[in-house]
């Protein structure tokens, strides 16, 4: 089964994207929750304050479907 992963800002670069600069493309059983999915590519889920689907917020236990597209947003930064 194939899930992308999106990120922005600093999650970006732990998310290592290889589809575009925004989207990996992620290979894994199916079954397998968002954070399951996060701790086989050694994204830290501590690092992620939200994840969506769809435009809708998903909890870190979703399972995915085969094609979905994952948006994980890092937590509020300021300056």
């Amino acid at each position: 089964m194939i899930v992308y992963f999106q990120a922005g800002g600093l999650l970006r670069d732990y998310l290592k994207p290889d589809v575009d600069v925004y989207t990996r493309k992620i290979e894994v059983e199916p079954g397998l929750t968002v954070k399951e999915i996060m701790e086989r590519i050694n994204l830290r889920p501590a690092l992620v304050s939200m994840t969506l689907s769809g435009g809708k917020i998903v909890p870190l236990s979703y399972v995915p479907r085969d094609g979905e597209i994952i948006v994980l947003r890092p937590p509020v930064q300021g300056g």
